[in-house]
């Protein structure tokens, strides 16, 4: 699955990703790479909890309606493409 993304630079202290379409899936790093490296991960072992509870894989949104959200004024969109587990 392709999940959206938003990562926004928080001055003097990297930068701060969250996936808006898993709830609590969110993660902090010095750069934008290790940030995007980071939350890679994360969605990955957000997805695994929510297998294993038996909960069903939030589908994606589109970045374009996300966007729409004053939450993520300013902020960089990127794409996480994970294997389905």
């Amino acid at each position: 699955m392709r999940y959206p993304v938003v990562l926004h630079n928080i001055e003097y202290a990297g930068f701060g990703a969250i996936a808006p379409d898993l709830p609590h899936c969110h993660c902090h790093a010095e750069t934008l790479d290790a940030a995007l490296q980071k939350m890679a991960e994360t969605i990955f072992l957000r997805l695994e909890e929510l297998r294993h509870a038996g909960k069903p894989m939030p589908k994606p949104q589109e970045v374009d309606t996300l966007r729409e959200n004053p939450a993520f004024a300013g902020g960089i969109w990127a794409i996480i493409d994970v294997e389905s587990i």
